[in-house]
């Protein structure tokens, strides 16, 4: 069973209609363009709130205004729902409410949206080192680059791999690393010591997938979610070792960001 059907049914079986209830629906496109990225991130995020707020990137751009108006003052829960950008985004919005995430510490930021990609970035560095200790001598795969990741660890010593599914920047040189072909991810994953995973992973329905692969061979896991970031209470439990919820304003937004660092 996928994990957001479990997470779905999790959320049916201990909520009612009034909890499930669209109390707000905005659909915003997203085009950003971070530093030593090699390209524009082009996604519409869809941020729901029920009693409370979800987020989710997708990549389904065209919906209309009369469309997302009419999930507005719904029982969510009563829908059938195809786009699974849309369901991740109401599923996010009240998890958190129901099933929250243990062992967290949060982390908090006011600055520009370069200031702050240095922040997030620091926030997944430390916990690589310490989850791989303090020796450089590891693999460090990072699935849905990251031109600041990947440079960051680059530059640390570490034997750095980009996978990405995105044709434009396969084969290009993005934060000093060579981007490969995500099609070749399960091999990648059986050689490395650490996989940094973005949350997007969970709109992609890959993310199971993902998780299951480092657990057998021993791969650490940390996920970096601003789609999903409520949903750390699941996968802290299921599989990431550290599950990084990015709350929305995201760091790609000048001012206040918050993340919440959830041990597994």
């Amino acid at each position: 069973m996928k994990s957001i059907d479990i997470i779905e049914t999790q959320i049916m079986e201990n909520t009612g209609p009034a909890d499930r209830t669209v109390r707000g629906l905005w659909g915003i496109d997203c085009f950003f363009n971070p530093p030593n990225n090699g390209r524009v991130f082009d996604y519409k995020i869809l941020l729901s709130q029920t009693t409370g707020q979800g987020c989710a990137y997708g990549v389904k751009n065209d919906y209309t205004r009369n469309e997302l108006k009419e999930y507005v003052g719904k029982d969510f829960g009563g829908i059938n729902i195809d786009d699974v950008a849309l369901k991740v985004s109401f599923l996010d919005s009240i998890y958190a409410g129901f099933f929250p995430a243990k062992n967290i510490r949060t982390e908090t930021a006011d600055a520009t949206s370069f200031e702050k990609l240095k922040w997030r970035t620091d926030i997944i560095y430390g916990e690589a080192r310490r989850l791989l200790g303090k020796s450089c001598d590891r693999s460090v795969v990072n699935i849905g680059v990251v031109g600041d990741i990947l440079h960051r660890f680059k530059t640390g010593g570490y034997d750095v791999t980009g996978l990405d599914f995105d044709p434009a920047i396969i084969g290009t040189d993005v934060g000093g690393v060579r981007v490969t072909d995500g099609a070749i991810t399960d091999g990648v994953l059986k050689k490395a010591d650490l996989a940094i995973i973005t949350g997007m992973a969970i709109t992609t329905e890959t993310m199971d997938g993902l998780l299951e692969l480092c657990g057998k061979n021993s791969v650490k896991t940390i996920i970096f979610a601003e789609t999903g970031a409520n949903l750390a209470g699941y996968y802290t439990k299921n599989g990431a070792d550290v599950y990084l919820s990015e709350h929305f304003p995201f760091y790609i937004f000048n001012g206040y960001s918050r993340i919440d660092v959830c041990r597994g």
